[in-house]
């Protein structure tokens, strides 16, 4: 009886479950990034950003929450703070480096996972100080720039920042008069993984003013870059739009990319501390096309408002947006001609307005979670639609005042889309909302395959003819083909884990129009496609039918299981391909002779 000793173990193999991830355990493959400049000053404040990247290094937005320790290997050296909050396995934090300075390695901690990064002290470097209009058709800087008066960038030239370099900024206490950077050619800020490039203030206690870059036509600007940059301490610019408070980045008919940078600390963000909210935001741009891919924005009274824009941001988090009115995380206004606004696989979150404020834009949303936009005294919203058209698909929304506000004024009715999206943890859902300023009722929602559980699903200030949903799980009864007022079953909403459970009403249940799974099974309802347990095989009693071989196949039922065999572990064959209807079935093997292994996998 070698052959079912052989599937035992191969069973045995294929059924280890994979374990929920812990800040003490993430699991195999996880590993703590460090990203910080290599050298430093006393006087000048240092972004320290950290992930948790997973096997494929991916950032593990899995990881809800989570708090990273630093410390220092010099007892002289002192840190601001020895912690770095986490928000979907990513965050940062502004230091500031005290005692008697020095070389020295910075470590971050959590759990079982470490990251060390050296940091030399800068103290005795030679500091190039540079003010007024470059001249000639290029520049470079490298080394430490001190910028003591504006910079201009004229038109036709070229600055490039490179790896490794430190510019300071000298910055003013108050006011909305500060050193600017004027960008009228172009900007090439090429920092790496290991040697970003640092743009702050020369006193951490300062702030500096604004980058402006300016354009004559969209169609012939030059592409500005900003790889691998820290852009830190601005703000002290003259106020404008939603919150009149001064854009760090502020370009005008303008092209640029940002790829893995950070744009953080432009505000007060201590509630109570005085000039909580000022004095700076991200960005105010206007006939611009916009690049962020990898980038972290935090800290600031709120994200870039943008208009007549093109937008594409990827795996970016824009967190902590805090102020006493219009602290969003982001504010497209109604885009050009051919112009998209796209988010995908970003991270928005803890705000004290909105997560995304649109204003009669087109806006695309894909693989994003939007959480804690809960600020009751703003009336916050995860997403807040006014005119135009949102769609919004395999998104993830909770624990926000309003998961989506929808709001019509005056032309094409205000249409938004949802598809393979899970709301929960919000007061309300999804609401059509009436305000003085948008009086409706020309409010579309078109909901499918969701799940809208919790607080009150769906609420509309006019009728229940605004909605249109079909195929949604909600947690109150709601007309529509497909629907369900059924507990979706999440796997740990206390840790937020909003994976289906086995056997889930979600599971399978979505629209029979939409695409299969990746498993082949119909569609899921909400953000979290299941992935069913690893199959498992065992030896069944010994046929009585010479040459046939039995086996059990232990599986998750209504799915399909390729079974296949092998004498070397080299070349296997196809002995089945299965549906299962039941938990455990008789698999038959009539070609089994010698001896045999036996594996078994999901098909697709």
């Amino acid at each position: 009886m070698k052959i079912p000793t052989l599937v035992r173990l191969l069973a045995a193999l294929a059924a280890v479950p994979c374990g929920a991830m812990t800040i003490d355990d993430p699991g195999a493959g996880h590993r703590l990034h460090m990203l910080t400049p290599r050298g430093y000053l006393p006087s000048a404040a240092v972004l320290v950003r950290v992930e948790v990247r997973d096997a494929q290094g991916r950032i593990e937005r899995a990881l809800w929450d989570a708090t990273v320790r630093l410390a220092t290997d010099a007892p002289g050296v002192t840190l601001s703070t020895n912690e770095v909050r986490l928000w979907n396995g990513l965050g940062s934090v502004l230091l500031t480096l005290g005692g008697g300075g020095g070389d020295f390695n910075l470590i971050a901690s959590m759990g079982s996972l470490t990251a060390t990064q050296s940091m030399a002290s800068l103290a005795h470097a030679s500091v190039t100080a540079v003010g007024g209009t470059l001249a000639g058709e290029a520049t470079a800087w490298s080394g430490v720039i001190l910028i003591t008066n504006d910079v201009i960038v004229p038109t036709n030239h070229v600055l490039t920042l490179e790896p490794d370099t430190l510019v300071l900024i000298e910055g003013v206490a108050s006011g909305t008069t500060a050193n600017d950077l004027l960008v009228n050619g172009a900007l090439r800020s090429l920092g790496t993984e290991n040697e970003p490039v640092t743009i702050t203030c020369a006193d951490a206690r300062l702030r500096w003013g604004q980058i402006r870059h300016t354009g004559t036509l969209l169609s012939t600007a030059p592409t500005n870059v900003y790889r691998h940059t820290h852009i830190t301490l601005g703000g002290r610019a003259p106020g404008e739009g939603h919150t009149g408070t001064g854009p760090v980045l502020r370009p005008t008919n303008a092209k640029l990319v940002f790829d893995h940078c950070s744009l953080t600390d432009y505000a007060q963000t201590v509630r109570g501390v005085a000039g909580y909210g000022t004095p700076g935001k991200v960005m105010q741009a206007r006939d611009c096309e916009l690049t962020f891919i990898d980038c972290l924005m935090a800290r600031a009274r709120m994200g870039p408002e943008i208009s007549r824009t093109s937008l594409f941001c990827s795996n970016t988090w824009i967190v902590e947006m805090r102020g006493n009115d219009d602290a969003d995380g982001i504010y497209p206004h109604d885009q050009g001609a051919g112009q998209s606004i796209v988010f995908s696989g970003c991270v928005l979150g803890s705000g004290d307005d909105d997560g995304i404020d649109t204003l009669g834009s087109e806006v695309a949303i894909e693989d994003c979670i939007l959480r804690d936009w809960n600020n009751r005294t703003e009336d916050a919203k995860a997403i807040s639609v006014f005119n135009g058209a949102t769609a919004v698909r395999h998104s993830l929304i909770v624990d926000s005042t309003v998961g989506i506000a929808a709001k019509w004024s005056s032309g094409p009715t205000t249409l938004v889309t949802l598809d393979h999206c899970t709301l929960t943890g919000n007061l309300t859902n999804v609401l059509a909302n009436w305000k003085a300023n948008a009086p409706g009722p020309y409010i579309d929602y078109r909901i499918t395959n969701c799940v809208l559980w919790g607080g009150d699903p769906v609420q509309s200030d006019f009728g229940p003819t605004n909605f249109s949903i079909g195929y949604s799980t909600l947690s109150e009864p709601w007309p529509g083909e497909g629907n369900l007022e059924a507990d979706p079953r999440f796997v740990d909403v206390a840790t937020h884990d909003y994976r289906l459970q086995p056997f889930s009403p979600c599971i399978d249940s979505g629209s029979p129009a939409a695409p299969p799974d990746p498993d082949g099974s119909s569609t899921d309802m909400g953000y979290a496609t299941f992935v069913a347990p690893p199959p498992a095989l065992q030896a069944a009693p010994p046929s009585s039918s010479p040459g046939l071989f039995q086996f059990v196949l232990t599986a998750y039922t209504n799915r399909c299981y390729v079974v296949e065999s092998s004498a070397d572990f080299v070349v296997w064959r196809d002995v089945t391909t299965h549906f299962q209807v039941s938990p455990a079935m008789i698999i038959d093997d009539s070609a089994a002779n010698g001896h045999r292994f036996y594996r078994v996998r999901l098909a697709p």
